[in-house]
């Protein structure tokens, strides 16, 4: 990385960078416009490129920025986001397709996937019952994907590592510090047996996008790995009872179920990807966050009383 360059990374792609770009795309491609788009885990510029023989490719740059994350998070590995995005390249999953990488980098000012950019917006109402059906149905989608090289992926663990993070704590926000208490016990006590298979690892609402009303594109992968089905199910279920509620959530565990859906529910994951989420969760600061986290601690409290009946 050049000595100059932010730690943001929100500065635009080096020279060598759009060089490398123009290259992928085929020699003598001009790019026509660079914009960025995010700044978040990774840096994310839309690039529209002019091909050798005059076709304008709307692409994605997506370059990790996080120095920190590169060295010491697991999950923060570019080279599996390209091994996913390549895999689903043959599948009828709505991914970005994997145009070039440049992991060590060679040529990118730091490491980089140039893809193909899906248009569209994530949904503004999530509980709109043709959203729930489009998240559930592609979910479906990604969970019957059963390729044999996916088992070079990594294998799914939970976010918590009790080595960096210490044993676990209810939240200092909490107003029901006993329920965590139950919550890491029955953690404790092991999984459920449960069927492994390709996940998202991180799907909700936010990681998809959408256009004229239909879910056109599912991004973020760099989670992709082996896993309980489950994970998914309760990442996107956590996100829905704390927005909108209980019901809400278990509608989309029905829809998904009836799109036939490779039923891997258990309240054990919700209960796990609940506790992983509080690594994340500060103090909140607004009435409408509190209301959130109060959604958000019913649910759990919820599912603990629904697996000790």
């Amino acid at each position: 990385m050049s000595s100059g360059q932010q730690r943001n990374g929100s500065t635009r792609p080096s020279e060598e960078t759009l060089q490398w770009v123009r290259e992928v795309v085929g020699r003598g491609s001009i790019i026509t416009s660079v914009r960025l788009m995010s700044v978040d885990s990774t840096v994310l510029h839309a690039i529209d490129v002019m091909g050798p023989t005059g076709v304008i490719h709307h692409l994605a740059l997506r370059r990790f920025h996080r120095e920190d994350r590169l060295r010491n998070d697991p999950w923060y590995v570019p080279a599996n986001e390209a091994t996913v995005l390549g895999l689903l390249g043959s599948t009828d999953v709505p991914a970005p397709r994997l145009l070039g990488a440049d992991i060590t980098p060679t040529m990118c000012d730091m490491p980089a996937l140039l893809t193909t950019r899906i248009p569209g917006v994530p949904p503004r109402a999530s509980d709109d019952p043709a959203v729930l059906a489009g998240l559930a149905e592609t979910l479906t989608t990604i969970h019957h994907v059963d390729l044999p090289v996916v088992k070079a992926l990594p294998p799914y663990r939970p976010y918590y590592d009790p080595q960096l993070d210490g044993a676990r704590r209810p939240p200092a926000w909490s107003r029901k510090p006993m329920l965590w208490e139950r919550v890491f016990s029955i953690l404790a006590a092991g999984p459920p047996v449960a069927t492994m298979g390709f996940i998202h690892r991180d799907y909700h609402p936010g990681q998809t996008l959408w256009q004229d009303g239909r879910l056109v594109g599912v991004v973020d992968w760099t989670t992709g790995c082996q896993g309980p089905r489950g994970i998914d199910l309760a990442r996107m279920r956590l996100n829905l009872a704390g927005r909108y509620g209980a019901d809400v959530a278990d509608r989309f565990l029905s829809i998904y179920r009836a799109a036939g859906g490779l039923d891997g529910h258990h309240p054990y994951w919700d209960l796990l990807d609940a506790a992983d989420g509080l690594l994340d969760q500060r103090e909140p600061t607004t009435p409408e966050r509190w209301a959130e986290y109060v959604r958000f601690e019913d649910w759990v409290e919820r599912t603990v009383a629904f697996l000790s009946r």
